[in-house]
């Protein structure tokens, strides 16, 4: 059966695996790193100068915090997976065809209701949001 929350939380999980995927390659890509300090002549009259040090930072998280990380995504990514095919299972439940690409337009490709209104060819933002409700009142 669909509902609502149900449809909400398939946009939700492929936001936060992407926001995952994000953190991983944020933690994976080295920094180089540039700084300066002071230093002197090793000889009288010990002349203060500033000298450039360059170097890569070394990653704040271990491997095990990548590979949890890594396990999370994998999960959210099966997790997804079976959404979409229950989804996929209900779909085929309804007999209405504009119905059924409202919810792909907006659950699977997760395209705003002005998105789904040039491609659903509506008049109005509203329409396709509306016929939608309606549907899942009955439903």
């Amino acid at each position: 059966m669909i509902d609502i929350k149900t449809l909400e939380q398939i946009s939700s999980l492929r936001s936060e695996i992407d926001d995952l995927k994000e953190r991983l390659s944020r933690m994976e890509r080295e920094r180089t790193v540039i700084d300066s300090v002071q230093g002197s002549g090793t000889s009288y009259p010990y002349i203060l100068h500033h000298c450039t040090i360059e170097g890569v930072e070394y990653p704040r998280r271990n491997n095990k915090q990548k590979r949890k990380l890594k396990k999370l995504i994998v999960e959210n990514t099966i997790k997804l997976d079976k959404m979409l095919t229950n989804l996929e299972y209900e779909l085929k439940k309804i007999e209405d065809s504009e119905i059924r690409r409202i919810i792909r337009y907006k659950y699977e490709d997760n395209l705003s209701w002005i998105q789904i209104m040039f491609k659903m060819k509506y008049n109005s933002e509203s329409t396709a949001r509306t016929k939608l409700d309606r549907f899942l009142r009955k439903y």
